[in-house]
């Protein structure tokens, strides 16, 4: 009875929560237009024929479960997203409950019900975890197959029969067919049961029998390469060219700054130092016999490197890692209770790693709900005793939100509502088969949704395969840099090395067509991301780095362009204005035959370019 009212009482907390921070954001109408299209009989492409199927939506089954419900239900995705997510974050949840209730010590003994009551409490109170149960981006279906998939590895040698290792493998499979990111599951999948068959505890036919379920997984694969020309999805083109640890690390720093990473990370060492103490060199020998547990883990930290050093993070405030929550909470309550027998340190670890986590609800709460591309300093509100390290947090947000990463709730929610005001409702439209009307835009999210009998070409390449393979040119930021370097040199009025907030502000008012309250933002923001020295002022060589660091700035899944020639080759004909679309009329109608010479054109281009 006592577990069961605090399941339903946590349950409630999470669904609420959810309730509270639900978002659909504006890269969810991607997958709504490819689910539309799939609805209408054209398959899950962004295009509707001649045009070439282009993957821009990245979970096949966040896309299949919404098409379940427009299909079966007669629900449009903008409608089922969010209650979707939120029954997979419930499924997640009951996961987790399932897996904290029989977390055992050294000497088999389970967590209490106040120690499993502290750790779901630090989960289901986590802003980023309840964040992205919505979103409309599949991220709580992904976080229900990797968790699951985690914690099912951590059995107990004697209980992974056959029958569980069909489980492991169906977790995985589901994981790599809800995100790219789960093959990386489905490797360390088959290469723990190729260990298992090599060391002989498994049979290869049982062993190969066993992993039949990742078939599905090698099936979509296949069907991929078929039906859209790749193994991975557009948006990997689009989004990832250079390894990127400078914005990663930032991106891992202030996820563990808000999400207690800090606490989490010593508590793992002193878990390390004990075992290793307790068992000198024979804890090596533990370790073959639960090679899954160490694949698991090893796919986790992995997965985090990923995002870390190669990717850069993600254009969403901590998505890609709000996985690591709950896996964080359950770590966290079962290396307490091996380090020390008794529910005392489970519940003390616990519930320290939900209150550190109010982090993340202290900056939901002091965030001024405005749109500013810059920043919003919070340290400035904070005690005196926190204003450093809040500076430090508030200084690396500034440096990753310039350069599209981390984009937090706020920010999403406000470019949605400034897209949905432009264009105009969704609306079905005739049109002319023999001569397609074409759109271009930059945010294509929502607009892919309000105009979905038009083609529409991405700028950015999500959705576009010559726009996600065209070479990036860096440029400079928003102001040229020639230019931000004279006015720089100039704002120095009196020639004392200091430049300070007033210099700042009256150098950035001689631009032409800027706004008072501009030269005030920019001028926050610069010394926010620059003055390391003295809050008011920035010295003569930290002025010196502004425009190279702007020069070389990188912009999440905004550095690549569609060429102007491609685009202009579409002749193209729609315009939005006052949410109202007009179609012209072109002088040489754009064909089935047109629209294939294009693109094939422009394929070829960009295969001989690479093969130079």
């Amino acid at each position: 009875m006592i577990r069961a009212a605090m399941l339903v009482g946590l349950g409630a907390i999470f669904v609420i929560g959810a309730l509270q921070l639900a978002l659909i954001t504006d890269d969810a109408y991607i997958t709504f237009r490819y689910v539309s299209n799939a609805h209408d009989g054209l398959g899950l492409v962004w295009n509707q024929p001649p045009f070439k199927p282009v993957e821009g939506y990245s979970s096949f089954l966040w896309a299949a479960s919404l098409w379940a419900a427009l299909s079966w239900f007669g629900v449009e995705p903008p409608q089922s997203a969010n209650a979707i997510s939120i029954l997979y974050g419930l499924a997640l949840f009951a996961v987790v409950a399932f897996t904290a209730f029989r977390i055992e010590g050294r000497h088999g003994k389970r967590l209490s019900h106040l120690a499993v009551l502290c750790t779901l409490a630090a989960v289901v109170s986590n802003r980023t975890f309840l964040q992205w149960t919505t979103g409309g981006l599949g991220t709580s279906l992904f976080g229900l197959c990797f968790v699951t998939w985690v914690v099912m590895a951590f059995r107990g040698q004697e209980r992974r029969t056959t029958r569980w290792l069909v489980a492991w493998a169906t977790a995985a499979a589901f994981a790599a067919l809800a995100r790219p990111d789960g093959l990386l599951l489905v490797a360390a999948t088959i290469g723990a049961t190729g260990w298992a068959v090599v060391a002989r505890n498994l049979k290869l036919r049982t062993a190969l029998l066993a992993l039949t379920p990742l078939l599905a997984v090698a099936t979509h694969l296949l069907w991929h390469r078929w039906f859209y020309g790749e193994f991975l999805p557009n948006t990997y083109y689009a989004k990832v060219s250079t390894p990127w640890p400078e914005a990663g690390v930032r991106y891992l720093a202030c996820f563990c700054f808000e999400n207690a990473g800090w606490l989490w990370a010593p508590l793992a060492a002193v878990w390390v130092v004990v075992e290793i103490m307790r068992q000198r060199l024979a804890c090596i020998r533990p370790l073959l016999g639960h090679i899954p547990a160490v694949a698991a883990v090893t796919a986790t930290l992995g997965h985090t490197a990923y995002y870390t050093l190669r990717v850069g993070g993600d254009p969403f405030g901590f998505r890609v890692l709000s996985q690591l929550i709950p896996l964080g909470a359950l770590s966290a309550a079962a290396m307490a209770t091996r380090i020390r027998s008794g529910s005392l340190l489970p519940i003390v670890c616990t519930l320290s790693l939900g209150l550190a986590s109010t982090v993340g609800w202290v900056h939901l709460a002091l965030t001024e709900p405005k749109f500013t591309v810059f920043y919003q300093p919070l340290h400035p509100k904070m005690p005196s005793w926190l204003q450093p390290a809040w500076r430090w947090h508030d200084r690396t947000m500034a440096w990753l939100q310039i350069q599209v990463l981390c984009g937090r709730r706020h920010l999403h929610a406000m470019f949605l509502e400034g897209e949905k005001r432009q264009l105009p409702a969704r609306q079905r439209t005739e049109v002319d088969p023999n001569d397609r009307p074409v759109a271009v835009f930059t945010g294509v999210g929502y607009a892919g949704w309000a105009l979905p009998d038009y083609a529409i070409i991405d700028r950015l390449g999500l959705n576009d395969y010559v726009a996600a393979r065209t070479p990036i040119e860096r440029g400079s930021w928003v102001i040229p840099e020639e230019i931000l370097v004279t006015l720089l040199a100039r704002a120095d009025a009196n020639g004392d090395t200091r430049t300070t907030r007033e210099e700042l502000r009256v150098a950035f008012g001689t631009l032409p067509n800027t706004a008072e309250k501009d030269t005030i933002d920019v001028a926050e923001f610069l010394l926010l991301l620059f003055a390391l020295e003295d809050d008011d002022a920035l010295s003569k060589h930290e002025v010196e780095k502004i425009a190279p660091t702007f020069a070389t700035m990188r912009f999440m899944a905004h550095d690549r362009r569609a060429p102007a020639d491609y685009i202009n080759a579409f002749d193209p004909n729609v315009t939005v204005k006052n949410g109202k679309s007009t179609v012209r009329q072109r002088a040489t109608p754009l064909t089935h035959e047109r629209v294939r010479t294009i693109e094939t054109e422009w394929r070829e281009r960009l295969k001989n370019a690479a093969g130079k």
